[in-house]
């Protein structure tokens, strides 16, 4: 069997598995793809999984002094579920052959190193992708457009705040505040729409954050309770977060639903 440095090993496990958690992976298919690479180097993990911190365990079955354990703090989130897909598929190959911890090293470097979609894609494809919803809630085109539109600064606006780091809770404010604020304008002054209430409503949509409410029920379903409920939490502050910028709006607006 092969075999590597247990220390070594350790921290490529950790910086693996905090990867694996920024990306989006739930804590289960984590624990697996951690638990299969260990394996293929002939130890046993055992790891825990909490909002803040990774702490793991990593033994010889053979030899029960031969142990380390570590911790190591979580990253801000950044989803790419292709680099989810493409380290999972990782676990695997270094599972089923010969390839060296050095070898799994380069490959995981490769995979992280991946640039991300552009901005500028991003922005684009998020956008037509609110402006679909708005269509699917009721909206007209018009209100389409005046989402479109209104997308497009807002998730500016995201991305600028993004890289000042500013508190994810204020981000969110900002951004769903300037999101229906700029749809009402739009709507009020510039494109004329009979569903204008349907296009400030669906213009928050982009914020909504629907990968953490599902691998908070997935970590729940899979006995993973604690850290369920933590992003779970997360998610509902965040989601009242978006209701503040939405409910500021409708404040300095004077102007309800009817």
């Amino acid at each position: 069997m092969k075999t590597a440095d247990i220390h070594e090993l350790s921290n490529f496990l950790l910086d693996y598995a905090v990867m694996l958690m920024r990306s989006g992976a739930n804590t289960e298919r984590t624990v697996r793809n951690v638990t299969r690479i260990s394996k293929s180097f002939g130890y046993d993990a055992a790891i825990a999984i909490f909002q803040r911190n990774i702490t793991m365990t990593i033994q010889d079955p053979e030899d029960s002094s031969k142990r380390r354990t570590s911790v190591k703090q979580q990253m801000p989130h950044h989803l790419s579920l292709s680099i989810v897909n493409d380290l999972s598929a990782l676990s695997w190959q270094s599972f089923d052959t010969d390839m060296s911890l050095n070898e799994v090293k380069e490959q995981y470097n490769e995979i992280v190193s991946k640039a991300h979609s552009s901005n500028f894609i991003v922005l684009i494809f998020a956008s037509c992708a609110i402006a679909a919803f708005c269509e699917l809630f009721g909206g007209d085109y018009y209100a389409m457009l005046i989402v479109f539109l209104s997308t497009l600064v807002a998730f500016s606006l995201r991305l600028f705040l993004l890289k000042l780091k500013l508190d994810v809770r204020a981000m969110i404010i900002a951004v769903s505040f300037t999101a229906s604020f700029v749809s009402y304008l739009i709507g009020t002054f510039i494109i004329s729409t009979n569903t204008l209430n349907v296009a400030v409503s669906t213009s928050v949509l982009f914020l909504i954050p629907g990968v953490h409410i599902i691998n908070s029920v997935t970590d729940i379903l899979d006995g993973h309770v604690m850290t369920g409920i933590a992003r779970a939490v997360s998610a509902m502050i965040l989601v009242i977060c978006i209701a503040i910028g939405l409910y500021a709006t409708l404040s300095l607006t004077n102007w309800l639903f009817l």
